[in-house]
């Protein structure tokens, strides 16, 4: 190797063939945008490339599922190749399990300058500018039958600066071995670096989040080497629509106007950030949570007026949930009551001070099936999930039972507890929080 600088690409994870899902009634004037989300993340990383002037890209597998993205991602793939290739950066590409499905990217005649890691074995192709080798790259697409291992790459290391390149990680992430200067992973939604130095191993993630899950910045990476070989990492953000989740601290006694206020400041900085929002709010006190949004109708009312004044600018932030932190300690007027909220909440009291005493679920739920997924009758035994479950049974006691007729009158039933009386709900590990009273639905 020449010892020459340069620098490349890595990137992943673009997963054309999936939408944006995870929340109930996307906006009709958002649809498009993310409907197109991952074609048009996908598509900044390949401009991101063109603009920084790399030498190479390097992909990381899951680019599509040929079976569910269609002719639409091979068409986007192809135009996106051929741009690079007319400024003369070449792709090498690790395909994953999905990419390989009916071997259908081998049979496609992509432009010349992309190159398909072979299955079989672990290839070496030496990339060169002009005349001068700059890189050795050693890469192999997934193979069922072949899991990675460390040693694959290792053998063929002859000296100069190496990549391996491979979809997934192979035995060499348990700890950093010399041989190879870079070791490009994927198949994580999310940018991780296991360690860095001498020897780097890292993998981008995705250009673009999915779910309210994958909250913050997605993108994929630049990557310099200096004539020494020394590594330096940037991350470049490519993600048109972004998730957030924001935790607001409601002091117990607060007006609806004063958390309007913090909501309202923590939404003007999130619309700086020049892209589309969606956004899951949580609303938590300290210890005993007393406050109006302990209503649902008024964690609706509040949802509908985030939509209302900051779901339609531009960029749009949409709020696509508000939920709250149920509390932490009853207060004693719930649970001394003369009335059915009363007798709710000393239930719930008794079974938060006796730690040890039973949760018999299949005897509150009577003669109706339980879901398969708690129906053993000891599923409710670890102490946080517990704790977790007596916390939003006492939220949903106070939610559905207190007595306030102008209340009761205009509160709609929450879809998740429809025709059914309070009745202790599985642990979060099991359930999605409810986003309001109509289905969960993917944006398609």
């Amino acid at each position: 190797m020449s010892g020459q600088s340069f620098r490349f690409l890595h990137a992943g994870n673009f997963h054309l063939e999936r939408t944006l899902a995870g929340f109930s009634d996307p906006p009709e004037h958002m649809i498009e945008s993310l409907v197109n989300a991952p074609y048009d993340a996908a598509e900044q990383v390949f401009q991101s490339a063109i603009r920084e002037e790399v030498d190479f890209v390097v992909l990381s597998g899951d680019l599509f599922d040929p079976t569910h993205a269609g002719p639409r991602a091979v068409a986007f793939l192809r135009t996106q190749f051929e741009k690079l290739g007319s400024r003369g950066i070449s792709v090498y590409w690790s395909a994953s399990e999905d990419d390989l499905k009916e071997d259908c990217i081998r049979n496609i005649e992509w432009p010349a300058n992309v190159r398909i890691f072979t299955s079989d074995k672990v290839e070496q192709l030496t990339h060169y500018r002009g005349e001068h080798a700059i890189a050795d790259l050693l890469g192999r697409s997934w193979n069922p039958q072949m899991p990675l291992h460390a040693g694959e790459f290792l053998s063929l290391a002859i000296g100069g600066y190496q990549i391996a390149v491979m979809h997934g990680k192979s035995d060499l992430f348990n700890e950093p071995r010399q041989g190879l200067e870079y070791w490009a992973a994927g198949g994580a939604d999310v940018p991780d670096t296991p360690f860095k130095g001498i020897v780097t191993a890292h993998c981008p993630g995705s250009p673009q989040g999915f779910t309210p899950r994958d909250t913050g910045p997605h993108g994929c990476t630049l990557v310099s080497v200096a004539a020494d070989g020394e590594t330096r990492l940037r991350m470049i953000e490519t993600d048109v629509v972004r998730w957030y989740r924001e935790n607001i601290d409601v002091v117990a006694g607060n007006a609806r106007g004063e958390v309007q206020n913090q909501l309202r400041s923590r939404l003007k900085s999130l619309a700086e950030h020049d892209r589309p929002a969606l956004v899951t709010w949580k609303l938590s006190g300290i210890g005993r949570f007393d406050s109006s949004f302990a209503r649902s109708i008024q964690r609706v009312e509040t949802l509908n007026w985030l939509r209302r004044e900051f779901g339609y600018g531009t960029p749009a932030v949409w709020s696509i949930g508000l939920d709250i932190e149920p509390p932490h300690a009853l207060r004693a007027e719930w649970c001394e009551e003369d009335s059915i909220l009363g007798d709710y909440m000393q239930v719930v009291r008794d079974y938060q001070e006796e730690d040890e005493k039973p949760i018999e679920v299949r005897s509150l739920i009577g003669d109706e099936e339980l879901p398969r997924q708690v129906s053993s009758d000891t599923w409710l035994t670890d102490v946080f999930e517990r704790d977790y479950v007596l916390r939003e049974a006492a939220m949903l006691g106070l939610d559905l039972l207190r007595g306030d007729d102008s209340y009761s009158a205009k509160v709609p039933t929450p879809q998740s507890h429809a025709s059914q009386t309070p009745t202790l709900q599985a642990p979060p590990s099991q359930i999605q929080p409810s986003q309001g009273p109509k289905a969960e639905r993917n944006v398609a």
